[in-house]
């Protein structure tokens, strides 16, 4: 059995599958594209993104920096630079005077609605590689990884807690 915990069969795919590793980023890498569209509609990587965490009827900054996955204070300054170039209105909640909500103009909407569009027809072109058999399984595969938490815990990353502290220390001792 493999450091891993699987062998024979599993253990091969997921060798298969760490070869496989840098060709299929390469197959679906969209970043050099992902660049002339926000050039085209003069936004950072950062602002496309946040735009599209908005929903119509904005959310409140704690949402909107759960969303997208940063900080508060980050938040507040992605919120500045999405007001600044027009994309975003901040509002005050009638209920409680302390809430701000950042809310999308009308120029963010179209905007996430060509992004979305934009990445609609790039993923399109991968998948017409694949049958419909293929593209089946692959959504099958992607939704319960997706459905199977958000991450890798530490301990199914780096086994049991001596191998961690080993490689901590700058020493690795297998178990």
């Amino acid at each position: 059995m493999g450091l891993d915990g699987m062998s024979g069969p599993a253990s091969q795919g997921v060798e298969r599958l760490l070869e496989m590793q840098p060709r299929l980023a390469r197959v679906l890498d969209i970043r050099p594209q992902r660049r002339a569209f926000e050039a085209s509609a003069s936004v950072t990587a950062r602002q496309l993104d946040a735009v599209t965490q908005l929903p119509r009827d904005g959310r409140t900054m704690r949402q909107f920096a759960d969303a997208v996955g940063i900080s508060g204070a980050a938040a507040t300054a992605r919120a500045d630079r999405l007001v600044t170039q027009g994309l975003a209105e901040r509002r005050p909640d009638p209920d409680d005077r302390r809430t701000v909500w950042l809310v999308p103009t009308e120029r963010a909407m179209a905007l996430a609605e060509q992004y979305h569009a934009w990445r609609r027809q790039m993923m399109a072109a991968v998948m017409r590689r694949l049958d419909v058999e293929q593209m089946i399984a692959l959504e099958q595969i992607l939704v319960a990884l997706a459905e199977s938490g958000s991450s890798v815990p530490a301990e199914a990353a780096w086994g049991e807690p001596d191998l961690r502290a080993a490689v901590d220390a700058d020493e690795l001792r297998w178990a």
